[in-house]
């Protein structure tokens, strides 16, 4: 598969959840902010316990469909955004990884560093750091685990400009995926700035 396929757009099945979009939003906020916000032990692990106990019986696809729902800037917006990157990365590692490194070499003024952060912006560096908010053990800083994301996913849209692929010469839809992932890369920022003022929910 040729690295441009690598879309990052959101599905548009139907679900029951969008016959209920008040309870929908309350699902997708009260969720996403119990994988993220600080609360006590006790809390936390009943929580976790119940969300759990969703996952379980109505699926991992659902709370994330329920997350895609909200708009951007919003905690669970970006959690939705953090799911996609992850899915890619686990399905097409390799070729994420070839992005990145292109998208690097044509990017020079962009720093792979993060401000504030020693170790470089990297596929399996962001993944990391992915799993560990999706599983709820996540103890950061969220703003720049956002921004580190998003820089992420500007360099593999600036990699899909510049790849180059003699079995492959459908610019058009190479230039629309990497159209998708700045738009990943956007909201993820704004998520980001948002949540260094206080106001990501």
């Amino acid at each position: 598969m040729a690295p441009w396929r690598l879309e990052a757009s959101e599905s548009e099945e139907d679900a029951m959840w969008r016959l209920h979009p008040e309870r929908q939003a309350a699902i997708a906020h009260d969720t996403a902010s119990l994988l993220v916000r600080e609360s006590s032990e006790t809390e936390r692990a009943v929580l976790l316990d119940r969300l759990k106990g969703f996952v379980d019986s109505d699926g991992l696809d659902s709370l994330v469909e329920l997350w895609s729902g909200v708009a951007s800037p919003s905690l669970p917006r970006a959690l939705f955004r953090l799911f996609q990157i992850r899915q890619r990365i686990i399905s097409h590692s390799d070729e994420i990884g070839q992005l990145v490194n292109r998208g690097v070499e044509s990017l020079p003024t962009i720093d792979p560093f993060v401000v504030g952060v020693e170790v470089p912006v990297s596929a399996e560096s962001v993944g990391t750091i992915i799993d560990e908010i999706l599983a709820g053990s996540f103890h950061g800083d969220l703003a720049a685990a956002l921004e580190r994301a998003a820089s992420l996913s500007r360099l593999i849209a600036s990699g899909l400009l510049h790849w180059v692929d003699p079995a492959d010469d459908d610019d058009h839809l190479r230039a629309l995926s990497s159209l998708a992932w700045g738009d990943v890369a956007k909201e993820l920022s704004d998520c980001a700035e948002r949540e260094r003022k206080g106001f990501l929910a």
